[in-house]
């Protein structure tokens, strides 16, 4: 055996599991693919189930989630630790998947709605009976099925906390559209919810 070759058997970087963000950061900016390896094992479970609220599929997802990625990690040197690594690589996420829609608008899955102005329903309209208590997970499979447009819409003002106005510019809609979509998805939803649609 070689002196060199004794290089492989070393221990993985220590960096890879006691570290700060900050040091993780560092790393990464400077192409250290562990720790590039690391940022993904740590934070790519959440990041799928971000991207999967706007895409159409799981393969989908699991592509927008690549993407978003890559961005992270060509971009991660801009990261200064305003808030958390895992909020910033959030909003990459969000926005990765926002443009891809953006990209299926453009190809026509657009339906534009003229500044309709619908008015929230009532809350009492989304209360399910006790006996039809739903995992977490059948409620976000039914929210999956929701049109790409209502979805979406749903996912940026119901999880994302997004505001009707920057729904509208994010998406090259109206406010009124943005509005009408989210209205007719909670319709839906609650309609799939109770089993109706």
């Amino acid at each position: 055996m070689r002196l060199e070759d004794l290089e492989a058997y070393r221990p993985p970087k220590e960096i890879l599991l006691n570290n700060s963000e900050q040091e993780l950061v560092i790393a990464c900016a400077a192409g250290e693919k562990l720790a590039q390896k690391r940022v993904y094992e740590l934070f790519s479970g959440k990041m799928l189930n971000i991207c999967r609220r706007y895409a159409k599929d799981q393969e989908h997802a699991r592509d927008l989630m690549h993407d978003g990625f890559i961005k992270v990690f060509l971009n991660i040197g801009k990261f200064k630790g305003q808030a958390s690594l895992q909020t910033w690589i959030t909003r990459i996420m969000i926005n990765n998947s926002i443009s891809a829609i953006r990209k299926e608008v453009r190809k026509g899955i657009k339906v534009n709605l003229e500044d309709v102005q619908i008015p929230e329903p009532d809350p009492q309209f989304f209360e399910m009976e006790e006996s039809e208590e739903m995992s977490a997970r059948e409620v976000f499979e039914k929210i999956n099925e929701l049109p790409l447009g209502y979805r979406t819409v749903f996912s940026m003002y119901v999880l994302d906390g997004y505001s009707h106005r920057e729904i509208a510019e994010e998406l090259d809609i109206s406010e009124g559209t943005s509005k009408s979509q989210l209205a007719k998805a909670k319709r839906l939803l609650v309609k799939k919810l109770r089993g109706e649609a």
